[in-house]
């Protein structure tokens, strides 16, 4: 490392914001991409809880959870905003030229619970069982 760069320190977990996992799945006439539905979110939050509201729930939708053929994902939230953040959800009923809806599956504490009661993945220790 060079003299003069330091690396941050992370916050010690009693310091971090507690965070939710919201599974949902897309009910739509078409297959729906990635970028239409992260629009189309980010447009509900907004008009729904605006600025302040969304900025506080700390929304953010995991890329790589998200599943286009199945039409599944996940969102991490604020563990005091879900309530929000699912009502926001339930208002979207066009996505792009789209008519859908989005159906919430279920929340969790952590992406791996989603992954395993949600999404149906397994980790390949599981296999052995």
């Amino acid at each position: 490392m060079e003299k003069g760069i330091s690396i941050p320190k992370t916050l010690p977990p009693s310091l971090r914001t507690k965070g939710r996992y919201i599974v949902f799945e897309i009910v739509s006439e078409m297959r729906l991409s990635y970028s239409d539905f992260s629009a189309a979110m980010w447009n509900s939050l907004l008009d729904f809880i605006g600025e302040l509201g969304a900025s506080e729930a700390r929304c953010w939708l995991i890329k790589n959870l998200y599943d286009e053929k199945a039409q599944r994902g996940v969102i991490k939230c604020s563990h005091d905003k879900v309530e929000h953040v699912r009502a926001a959800l339930a208002l979207l009923h066009t996505i792009g030229d789209t008519r859908a809806t989005v159906r919430i599956l279920g929340v969790t504490g952590t992406i791996k619970s989603a992954q395993n009661k949600y999404l149906g993945m397994k980790d390949l220790r599981s296999f052995g069982e």
